[in-house]
């Protein structure tokens, strides 16, 4: 058994899992941006978080495990972060939907890594303890590796938040676990946690940018 195959397995075992139920996705109901419009796919958004005045999010090395690649998933140091595109997995429908897989990627490839930066949930790091969000992700090759890109959106309070639960089939178990923050190494990481989700909301990314140019010409 590969490595890939015995970290998807031990997941499997670790997170407490549910049957799939059709139910669960039956109605879809859009997820919307700042603006209350539906999130589409191939369209550009910034995640950012909903704790006003917090920023967006980007990607970083984590040098001090003494394995610079994959990068991670952090808050941002600037404004904005990173603008990423969603993908519906098993749909058609260029519009986002809540509680159905998504891919999610930052622009471009990683020239430092040398790899994709889609979303994954990166192998269990021993030296920090946490399942890490990262780059590198696989979305057209079916396994384990693609399994691991699969996001859902949900609604929160305020805002939304991200979680792990990929549905796969009717007779497939889903593993659900939200997307939190962690603070390491003066950064705040984001990797997989129970019940401690961190709020987003989704802006478009060119009325970001255009919100930073407006109120610097004032």
């Amino acid at each position: 058994m590969n490595s890939s195959s015995a970290a998807v397995l031990f997941l499997f075992f670790l997170f407490s899992a549910n049957p799939f139920s059709l139910s669960a996705t039956a109605a879809k109901e859009p997820v919307l941006d700042t603006d209350g419009e539906e999130l589409r796919s191939g369209a550009p958004y910034y995640i950012q978080s909903a704790i006003q005045g917090a920023s967006g999010l980007e990607l970083v090395s984590l040098f001090s495990t003494g394995i610079p690649c994959p990068k991670i998933v952090a808050q941002s140091q600037s404004t904005n972060g990173l603008a990423v595109f969603f993908n519906p997995v098993d749909s058609t429908d260029a519009t986002v939907h809540l509680s159905t897989d998504v891919n999610i990627r930052f622009s471009g490839i990683d020239p430092y890594c040398r790899s994709s930066n889609t979303w994954r949930v990166a192998p269990y790091s021993t030296l920090p303890g946490h399942w890490w969000i990262a780059n590198g992700g696989e979305i057209d090759n079916p396994g384990p590796q693609t399994l691991l890109t699969r996001f859902k959106i949900e609604r929160v309070e305020v805002g939304y938040k991200l979680t792990f639960c990929p549905t796969v089939c009717e007779s497939c178990v889903t593993l659900c676990n939200d997307i939190g923050k962690y603070n390491y190494q003066n950064q705040v990481l984001l990797g997989l946690t129970k019940g401690d989700a961190w709020p987003f909301v989704f802006v478009k990314a060119f009325k970001a940018i255009e919100q930073v140019v407006e109120k610097h010409s004032e």
